[in-house]
């Protein structure tokens, strides 16, 4: 019965804006959620002496965010260890039986692209797809009082997780999972669990560049890529157990999907095909050849045009590619927007500047 109320548990889109630590705002998260359990798609967590050397990194890196899912764990009665073991999640391929997907779906769909405008706006557009029964989907706006900058991001299923957000530097960052074959197990060390990767990003990093340092410096337990952007520069890192490599932008535009392209990495891959990845990174590319936005308002619709668009396709409606959310940011003005739901369906809704 607990498989069955996960499948049917409603989308939850609500949006927080808390101000203060970061254990009030574990303990408010953890008061508003239902009852913490692992998703029936999670592989199982990993020995108990390995999640605890990641926590020991974690509180290196920044120990705030321990004291917020210490407070998380008090306010729903868990027990702290088995907790943060659960979170630490190392293999993120879904344990869905490929019977219940389309062929034509077996793809990872999480797409971002951030254009610099011949006008000066620096637009962002990023999607952010997977199974609809991920039904965490909430905005978070968090203000702390010491020790972090604030933050609006957007989280998922996993705990203290930001997927995507802006910081009050006006620093954008996103994730995007990599469908890898999966290392031997000499080849993943303790290290930042994935949803943690963008929080140490929005709130300790001042810059894009700043960013890119900390996430090429860390141990990754996962494969995925970032892409990282301020006003001035964006950075795709490429990261997984075994190594890690910068992407620079070349032209206008830099985006992220899902799929490795720096040659020390595809190797990674293995025979996994990446069409759709592929096709969607060529689109967004293509978003350079747009005219010239004459203001933000039109940046801002250019973008959101992008993501809702249906033929490459950003916006998906189905299987692991279905759009939970989707937002746009114009990075000089740090205007933020997110779409709770397909944008091709759903209103962007204005956000409030973080700070």
């Amino acid at each position: 019965m607990a498989r069955r109320a996960k499948l049917d548990e409603a989308p939850d889109y609500r949006y927080f804006d808390i101000c203060g630590s970061h254990a009030q705002l574990g303990f408010e998260l953890g008061r508003a959620d239902p009852p913490f359990q692992m998703q029936f798609w999670w592989w199982p967590p990993p020995p108990t002496a390995f999640a605890r050397a990641c926590y020991d990194l974690v509180r290196e890196l920044h120990p705030n965010l321990l004291d917020e899912y210490a407070a998380y764990a008090d306010a729903q009665r868990l027990n702290f260890d088995r907790f943060w073991q659960q979170c630490c999640r190392v293999n993120l391929k879904a344990r869905v039986r490929p019977e219940h997907l389309l062929a034509t779906e077996m793809g990872e769909g999480c797409s971002t692209f951030v254009w610099f405008t011949p006008s000066g706006y620096v637009v962002v557009g990023r999607n952010y797809d997977y199974l609809p029964q991920q039904a965490r989907r909430q905005r978070i706006r968090f203000t702390p009082d010491c020790c972090a900058h604030a933050t609006l991001g957007a989280r998922g299923s996993v705990p203290g997780g930001r997927y995507d957000g802006v910081n009050c530097y006006g620093v954008f960052a996103s994730l995007h999972v990599v469908m890898t074959d999966t290392p031997a197990l000499d080849e993943v060390k303790p290290g930042v669990p994935f949803h943690l990767a963008v929080r140490l990003v929005l709130e300790l990093c001042q810059t894009a560049r700043e960013a890119a340092e900390l996430l090429l410096r860390v141990p990754h337990l996962s494969s995925l890529n970032y892409l990282v952007a301020d006003k001035r520069e964006a950075f795709v890192i490429e990261a997984d157990p075994r190594r890690v490599r910068l992407v620079e932008r070349e032209g206008a535009v830099l985006a992220a999907t899902n799929h490795y392209r720096h040659p020390d990495m595809t190797p990674l891959m293995g025979a996994r095909t990446f069409e759709h990845s592929a096709c969607r990174l060529a689109w967004l590319n293509a978003q350079a050849g747009l005219s010239a936005p004459s203001s933000v308002e039109e940046a801002l619709a250019l973008a959101q045009a992008a993501m809702a668009d249906r033929s490459a396709p950003m916006c998906g409606l189905s299987g692991p590619m279905s759009t939970l959310w989707s937002c746009v940011a114009e990075l000089t003005s740090r205007r933020i927007r997110y779409a709770p739901g397909p944008p091709c369906q759903t209103p962007y809704e204005e956000m409030p500047a973080p700070g």
